[in-house]
């Protein structure tokens, strides 16, 4: 090959402080960033050997200009929260004179913006535009833009290059499985991207992909990332029984984590192989508990059924729910607000993650709100780092929906309400079988989070070993700088639980720390901020005074 971008540099722009980052306690488990960049190194699979690959995750350490002189060309994934990040990077990058490449889910949902900031725009599936970008380089004709509505065939999709990633800095791997969900909720942007037909890897594709890991000497959290992993059950269940074979051959080196619609409640079979393939937590969309909303936002699926009931069920069945949870819809009245916090008590889900609803781009309910006149130029990435921003003038009074928000966020972390709902759902898992094989799994799990990722040697046991005592001398110190409360509940928590599911006790270690995570976010950053933004309102007439404070600093 004789063009001369043989060296291609993968970045993955950094995170703000986010609900979803656990940035406050990932030091706690010695790691850097939650997840590594899965579409960065699908992309580096699907490119010939000619190519050499270098990755940055800004996540987890610098873009050096040593990075920069070592590339022909820079190439970032971006989702809409990494939107200032991509943007200084690819300015960066083009001042050092690298050919910018710019792809994934904000570009391709937002290329306008995204044009001025790279040479070339490579979006949708990459199994199709990313090839064909590379042809015509290698031809010296390359395009700025590359895009296409065609829905490739996934069961043609190679293994990820984990080998370009540093594993011990995430806490947790992922893979994919499907892509696509056939429901169509109004203000999801999956079914846009992916269509409404899911499509599917083959139990050997995913096998393939669990090996790769294994054999990189990785034990622990596995993400299956899919936006519904159910959304094809008749697969779904093809695969279950192999990956549980797959999990027991090999004496369960991982655990599971996916998303997946409410409507698993229904399918008895699908959980239980979902239990015995070593899935522990499944997110859920539940959104509200209001049935106008979820009619008026096409979530169909979440209103056959009393959506308390379904929940109870999958935990019963022994999955962790937690949840997504939307403010703001038209339907919703001025009691939404205390509805909501006894919806969330009542399926006690710990990692109750609660929102503002946004029309992102290219979504139906964008498009409806677009022609309402209902739209605010608020940037788009703001709206995204936590759910206190909106780019949607709701019906509801501004003040009011602040004020609910604020209500809802300050009640359901509290340490009090967040340990109380998590007992709860430990309690509800299947038992007491606490089996001495379910307790030993549990532990042993907590051992590979707490002390390392990576598999060692027998002859490395005592550095092992080593490395355990020091990760909990970490979180022994982290501990004492919590907030008397935080502190107090948790310990209250954890001695209830021994009396009550001593089995459950190993499976909840890491959700009290998580719970670190989403206290301090919430009552250090967003609680405050709403505070500012509600000393703003006063006087502000609608749109203009929603316009001001969203564009607000």
């Amino acid at each position: 090959m004789q063009h001369p971008y043989r060296r291609i540099l993968l970045v993955y722009p950094e995170f703000p402080l986010t609900y979803w980052g656990m940035q406050y306690v990932l030091p706690i488990f010695n790691k850097k960033s939650f997840m590594p960049p899965l579409g960065l190194i699908t992309i580096a699979a699907l490119t010939p050997d000619a190519y050499e690959f270098r990755l940055v995750d800004l996540n987890c350490g610098a873009l050096t200009d040593d990075d920069l002189e070592w590339a022909d060309m820079v190439c970032l994934s971006a989702m809409i929260s990494q939107k200032a990040s991509l943007f200084a990077v690819g300015e960066r990058c083009k001042a050092a004179g690298k050919l910018v490449v710019f792809g994934g889910p904000f570009p391709t949902a937002c290329p306008e913006e995204c044009q001025p900031y790279a040479d070339v725009l490579v979006l949708n599936e990459g199994e199709i535009t990313w090839p064909a970008f590379l042809a015509d380089l290698e031809a010296g004709t390359h395009q700025a833009v590359y895009t296409s509505s065609e829905k490739p065939d996934v069961t043609q999709s190679p293994t990820p290059r984990f080998d370009l990633l540093d594993i011990n800095q995430y806490g947790s791997l992922p893979i994919q499985f499907s892509r696509g969900c056939p429901f169509q909720c109004e203000f999801c942007d999956i079914i846009v991207m992916f269509g409404r037909r899911p499509r599917t890897k083959t139990p050997p594709q995913v096998l393939a992909e669990l090996d790769a890991l294994y054999q990189a000497g990785y034990r622990g959290s596995v993400f299956i990332v899919d936006d519904n992993f159910i959304g094809n059950k008749r697969e779904v269940k093809k695969l279950l029984p192999e990956l549980a074979a797959w999990n027991e051959a090999r004496d369960y080196p991982f655990t599971y984590i996916t998303e997946a619609t409410v409507d698993l409640a229904n399918d008895d079979e699908l959980i239980a192989q979902m239990v015995a393939s070593n899935f522990k937590t499944v997110f859920l969309g539940l959104e509200t508990p209001s049935l106008d909303s979820l009619k008026e936002t096409k979530k169909y699926q979440n209103i056959k059924r009393p959506l308390v009931d379904s929940v109870k069920a999958i935990q019963h069945a022994g999955l962790m729910v937690t949840g997504g949870f939307i403010l703001g819809f038209d339907s919703d009245g001025e009691d939404i607000f205390d509805r909501q916090i006894d919806f969330i008590r009542q399926i006690a889900v710990p990692n109750a993650m609660v929102g503002l609803l946004v029309a992102l781009p290219s979504t139906p309910l964008y498009t409806r709100l677009e022609q309402a006149g209902r739209l605010l130029d608020a940037d788009s990435d703001r709206y995204t780092t936590h759910g206190g921003f909106t780019n949607i003038v709701p019906v509801l009074p501004r003040e009011t929906l602040l004020e609910g928000y604020r209500k809802i966020l300050q009640t359901i972390y509290t340490p009090r309400e967040f340990f109380e709902r998590l007992l709860d759902a430990l309690c509800r898992q299947p038992g007491p079988p606490s089996s001495l094989a379910r307790v030993r799994n549990g532990l042993r799990h907590t051992w590979r989070v707490l002390g390392s990722t990576v598999v060692r040697s027998a002859a490395t046991t005592s550095h092992q070993t080593g490395g355990l005592l020091a990760r909990l001398r970490v979180m022994w110190r982290a501990f004492q700088q919590l907030p008397e409360e935080y502190k107090r509940e948790s310990l209250r928590f954890i001695w209830t639980l021994l009396k009550k599911r001593p089995d459950q006790f190993p499976n909840s270690l890491h959700t009290v720390f998580v719970g670190v995570h989403l206290y301090r976010f919430t009552f250090e950053h967003v609680l405050p901020e709403l505070d500012a933004r509600l000393a703003q309102l006063p006087g502000l007439d609608e749109p203009e005074g929603w316009k001001a404070v969203e564009a607000a600093p």
